[in-house]
């Protein structure tokens, strides 16, 4: 995301390192786990001629992971296929629009496969909903941005309005052109939980913060939508789980 406060890739890696404790999420194996089998019904937003948006039947990686074992997909997964979002203009957006309230609204969990096919942006931020709601009763919002600000950034749009290059969770991930990532962002009323290949990138503890949607072209993904930025992604295995209660909960504070 170039548009607004450019950071160089010398301060990016003076960003603090992404930490590794336990990651409890189980999603793929857990019975309450609802995998994406259409994708027709998540809508592209118009965000000019050049935002493309296509379904294909796969999309291999050009330059898989030689340490890491193939994703093994589920029927649902494999019939969904994969949705890929063109450079846009700069923007590429879609929204879920199906008739199903497909989130549970106490406390959830999305993962997805994410791969950045061309550009140097971010290709799969998720726009999500944070399980409060504003003055005029509607969702509040932010997105999970993935590779942005050049490529590097992680983080939510955004945190006490700052921008996810600015605010506590902002992190430094490299992502390698060409390879599946996996993606989760676990959400209650408390907290915003972000793992990438089962390593936690940030807990957020959101008691008493201002939650809100970058003001860009990214809002037309509210509540529920994948963008991408001058990149193009490919997002496939979208599975859906409610979270157990007292699975999440914000970190204590010492005494």
């Amino acid at each position: 995301m170039r548009f607004l406060f450019p950071i160089t890739i010398a301060l990016l890696q003076l960003l603090p390192a992404c930490g590794k404790p336990p990651a409890t999420a189980a999603t793929n194996t857990t019975p309450e786990v609802k995998t994406i089998s259409d994708f027709k019904v998540w809508k592209q937003q118009d965000t000019g001629p050049e935002a493309k948006v296509e379904i294909k039947t796969e999309l291999a990686e050009s330059n898989p992971d030689p340490a890491a074992k193939p994703a093994e997909l589920n029927v649902d997964a494999k019939k969904a296929g994969v949705l890929v979002l063109g450079k846009g203009a700069p923007f590429c957006a879609v929204k879920y629009e199906g008739k199903e309230d497909i989130l549970p609204r106490k406390g959830y969990e999305i993962s997805w496969d994410a791969m950045r096919v061309d550009g140097s942006d971010f290709f799969s931020a998720l726009t999500f909903p944070v399980l409060r709601k504003d003055e005029k009763g509607k969702d509040v919002c932010v997105s999970l941005i993935t590779g942005g600000w050049g490529g590097w950034v992680v983080g939510l749009s955004s945190v006490s309005h700052q921008f996810a290059s600015e605010n506590e969770t902002t992190r430094s991930f490299e992502f390698v052109s060409g390879r599946y990532y996996r993606f989760t962002i676990q959400v209650t009323p408390e907290v915003i939980r972000c793992i990438i290949n089962g390593d936690q990138q940030f807990k957020l503890d959101t008691k008493d913060k201002a939650l809100t949607m970058h003001p860009s072209e990214i809002q037309k993904s509210v509540p529920l939508g994948f963008s991408s930025y001058d990149t193009s992604g490919a997002i496939r295995n979208v599975q859906i789980r409610a979270l157990k209660d007292g699975e999440l909960k914000p970190d204590e504070l010492p005494e």
